[in-house]
């Protein structure tokens, strides 16, 4: 299983949100780049990275921090948050970016990412759909469209696009476990997708509850930052 450690960039600094609420941000470092070091020291190469002021305002805000982390060597990132044009998507990969993960525009233009991955190749792109409920949410989660999360995927998947992160809101952030029957019914669903869980995770005992429902990988935030994982215990299990 793949472990993607995050971080989130809020006004340059490292922060986690609750149930994506901008109002009340924890932040845990002022350098992005220090954090992506120590988890890159402890064993963790590939991290997940967003743009939380880019993902709010549509428009990719932190590339200076985005940039400090790419510096890094031997650093895989996959990053998202306010990529709205082929020139943002270009621009990332062009600065080392491995993937690109496409969240508000994946749902309201699915055409233009659709275009990209002919451009770009499907191997860069990850789909971001995040849920509350049974709502799709966007711009950073302020928003909410009325798209069935069984139709995105199902597009997405004949579009051959297979890498879809599912995030619940209402977990993220708050240590309350993720929402396995939530994954466990799209993996039964799809039998061909490549998913990525977000949300939620608090302990190595959620990590077992996801590796045994088939997942492929998972986004660990909070858990990391407030101490409830270990990485190394972490890196134990996964190996």
């Amino acid at each position: 299983m793949l472990i993607l450690p995050a971080i989130d960039i809020l006004n340059g600094r490292c922060v986690r949100l609750m149930q994506g609420d901008f109002r009340a941000p924890t932040v845990y470092s002022g350098s992005p780049a220090e954090t992506a070091r120590s988890f890159m020291e402890q064993g963790f190469s590939f991290l997940h990275v967003v743009d939380l002021d880019g993902a709010r305002d549509g428009t990719v805000r932190n590339s200076a921090a985005l940039q400090s982390l790419l510096a890094i060597e031997g650093l895989k990132v996959q990053a998202g948050g306010g990529i709205r044009t082929a020139g943002d998507v270009e621009k990332l990969l062009s600065i080392g970016v491995q993937r690109i993960v496409t969240g508000s525009v994946a749902v309201r233009d699915p055409e233009s990412v659709l275009r990209w991955v002919r451009e770009f190749g499907s191997d860069r792109f990850t789909i971001a759909l995040d849920v509350r409920g049974d709502t799709v949410a966007t711009n950073g989660w302020t928003t909410h469209d009325r798209q069935s999360l069984h139709d995105l995927i199902t597009w997405y998947l004949e579009s051959g696009v297979p890498s879809i992160l599912c995030t619940d809101i209402e977990r993220d952030g708050m240590l309350t476990g993720p929402n396995i029957g939530l994954y466990r019914r799209l993996l039964k669903d799809f039998p061909g997708i490549e998913l990525i869980a977000s949300g939620g995770i608090s302990s190595l005992e959620d990590i077992r509850a996801l590796q045994a429902a088939g997942v492929q990988a998972a986004v660990v935030g909070k858990a990391l930052y407030e101490g409830a994982i270990r990485l190394q215990d972490l890196l134990d299990l996964i190996r």
